[in-house]
């Protein structure tokens, strides 16, 4: 699998740009601020139609524009597929406020997932050891989503029964509901929540048995099991909060280095690495259920990177179609620089090829 091609308007600060890809690996460097992390966005953007990095997805519309448009083509083999996404503004005037097509046939988003599998890094990303549970939660839905299409229909059946168990245990508390109303719903959550839990425990099993060479980093899987009896116990508390206190939905997880809890006990630089370990073990697990390597995109991944860690990270780049952005070059071992594709990125703009200064062609 081979991302070719990715065409953007009114992305961020890209009001257009076409930018073709070749098989080596392609490195983005450029000032803070001048469009690279959000090159990598928009390709994240196709792979999953979320981002990390915003609130509201108004964020990655151009300015005083009323949509965003991002295209990617992709080879595989013979077969050749078209992916699109487009944001519009909310508004009285618009018709959708996302649309995800594939070969220009509109998907659910469920079933556009899946076409682009990716791995992404971002520097921001090391909130997930030390954040809320739910942030890490969506790092590893996000992942498994990609690869497992049970896994993610499951999911979205179990949020759906979720809520309206809620609803029911609002109705409870108000006086206008009755205890039996739930049993269905916590039937069916158990059934979910029993097929997400089972898959989540391979991927920690997985991960866990990986070699590590950024460090003895484990990842502890803290599951909220959801059973029937379970559920009646807490029965009570939960009519008192209207909300499911158990379930896949409060699961978790932790980082430990040397049995030390990162969220607590762990150094920014330690958190960092952890994150990354997480993210490349989460790239060879999908590598693993697909039968193909993700594609893997970095941002500023080097900077705070020992030597020996560097080689590693530079051993993995060389087994997947990889993208890596960077605000200098200095930090990337030259026999890595010799054998990439290096781009300028200025003000949304890719304007030479570095470090030779030859266009490139692929500029918008």
């Amino acid at each position: 699998m081979f991302l070719k091609q990715i065409n953007l308007t009114n992305f961020r600060n890209y009001a257009q740009l076409e930018l073709r890809f070749d098989a080596r690996p392609t490195i983005l460097v450029g000032n803070n601020a001048a469009g690279k992390s959000n090159l990598l966005e928009s390709i994240y953007l196709l792979s999953t139609t979320k981002s990390l990095r915003v609130g509201t997805e108004d964020e990655l519309i151009y300015d005083n524009e009323s949509f965003t448009r991002v295209e990617g083509f992709l080879k595989e083999g013979e077969i050749e597929t078209e992916l699109l996404v487009i944001i519009n503004k909310v508004s009285d005037e618009v018709s959708f406020r996302k649309k995800a097509l594939v070969n220009g046939v509109p998907r659910r988003v469920l079933d556009f997932i899946g076409n682009l599998p990716a791995v992404i890094f971002y520097p921001q990303d090391i909130n997930m050891v030390a954040g809320a549970p739910s942030l890490r939660r969506w790092h590893l839905d996000l992942g498994l989503a990609q690869i497992d299409p049970e896994y993610k229909k499951t999911l979205t059946s179990y949020e759906q029964f979720l809520t309206s168990r809620n609803r029911i245990l609002k109705r409870i508390r108000e006086g206008y509901g009755k205890a039996d109303e739930l049993s269905y719903w916590t039937d069916e959550l158990v059934k979910k929540g029993s097929v997400i839990s089972e898959k989540r425990k391979v991927f920690f099993n997985f991960i866990n048995g990986l070699e590590k060479p950024l460090g003895e980093f484990r990842f502890e899987y803290k599951q909220s099991a959801v059973t029937v009896e379970r559920l009646m116990e807490t029965n009570g508390r939960e009519v008192a909060a209207a909300a499911t206190l158990i379930g896949p939905h409060r699961d978790d997880f932790e980082i430990l280095l040397e049995d030390r809890n990162l969220a607590r006990f762990g150094s920014r630089g330690e958190q960092r690495t952890a994150t990354l370990a997480f993210k490349l073990a989460q790239l060879e697990y999908m590598a693993k259920i697909l039968g193909k390597r993700p594609i893997l995109l970095l941002d500023d991944v080097f900077s705070e990177l020992d030597a020996m860690h560097r080689a590693h990270v530079v051993e993995v780049v060389g087994k997947q179609q990889t993208i890596i952005a960077t605000v200098e070059l200095e930090n990337i071992p030259k026999t890595f620089l010799d054998s990439s594709r290096i781009l300028r990125v200025e003000n949304g703009k890719i304007t030479s090829l570095v470090p030779n200064g030859r266009p490139d062609g692929t500029a918008g």
